[in-house]
């Protein structure tokens, strides 16, 4: 077990390098909250969905969670989707990140996307 002068010694040279700049802290992971469609097509009917902290909808559905957890660029929320105007049902709806486009799946269903983040 290291001494108390060893952890001493840690510390100040890790706030040492902080303060020179050489750690930098960990980024929050980006938020997928926004609309998002087809690349190139922001703003056309059926190539665009919505992204809300507790929620998912999209031109034929719409979804309400109860339920959000993150790993990652991973988000999956549980709770209920309507389609096409029919009584909600269970869903859980995955998101996925990368390289700033998003894909996004229902339950087992495949995978939809990737989608471009609309401009606000």
């Amino acid at each position: 077990m290291p001494g108390f002068r060893a952890v001493f010694l840690c510390a100040a040279l890790l706030a040492a390098l902080a303060g020179a700049g050489w750690i930098i802290p960990a980024f929050a992971a980006e938020s997928v909250v926004g609309t998002w469609a087809t690349p190139g097509r922001c703003g056309r009917p059926l190539s665009t969905v919505i992204v809300y902290p507790m929620g998912f909808s999209g031109e034929d559905f719409s979804c309400d969670f109860t339920a959000v957890s993150r790993a990652g660029n991973t988000v999956r929320w549980r709770g209920a989707c309507s389609f096409d105007a029919a009584d909600p049902e269970k869903t859980a709806v995955t998101v996925r990140l990368a390289k700033g486009m998003l894909s996004y799946r229902m339950n087992k269903d495949g995978w939809n996307g990737p989608l471009q983040r609309c401009p606000e």
